[in-house]
């Protein structure tokens, strides 16, 4: 029996068909679900009074941009838990800054996972092309099984 899966999520409906699916899968087990979101800093220069910026733009300090962005991510998280908890599911939330692929890869490593459970694409410029860039790496360099859920 699996004792800790991962399930990571975007907020996209396919990240929501595979959180179902764990919910079905896994209903009444006494599995831990670890639900994790990965957000991506925006990476933006502030250039100096050069013209480049209209005055009147004001970009937010990076530590304000960060707690706005995990806020989100908290809410998204709490939404997202509904269909797991309803299962009976123990449901840990998780997030994490950076690279997805990446750090889905590493919360399963130094989590201990067993598994991990994604939607086959998510947000993005190609959402719809084959099999999404972050699952096809995770796919391909996770020390565990991957369970792809198509959307």
């Amino acid at each position: 029996m699996l004792q800790k899966v991962l399930v990571p999520t975007d907020g996209s409906d396919t990240a929501r068909k595979a959180i179902d699916f764990t919910a079905r899968l896994l209903a009444g087990a006494s599995c831990e679900v670890v639900l994790l979101s990965v957000v991506e800093e925006p990476a933006y220069a502030t250039f100096w009074s050069d013209g480049l910026i209209a005055p009147e733009v004001i970009i937010p300090p990076a530590e304000e941009l960060k707690a706005e962005l995990r806020g989100r991510a908290e809410e998204m998280l709490a939404a997202q838990a509904e269909p797991l908890l309803a299962a009976g599911l123990r449901t840990t939330t998780r997030i994490r800054f950076g690279n997805p692929a990446a750090e889905i890869l590493r919360e399963a490593e130094d989590g201990g996972c067993e598994m991990i459970v994604m939607g086959s694409h998510g947000h993005g410029l190609l959402s719809g092309f084959l099999l999404g860039s972050v699952s096809n790496r995770v796919v391909h360099h996770a020390k565990c099984p991957v369970l792809v859920v198509r959307g």
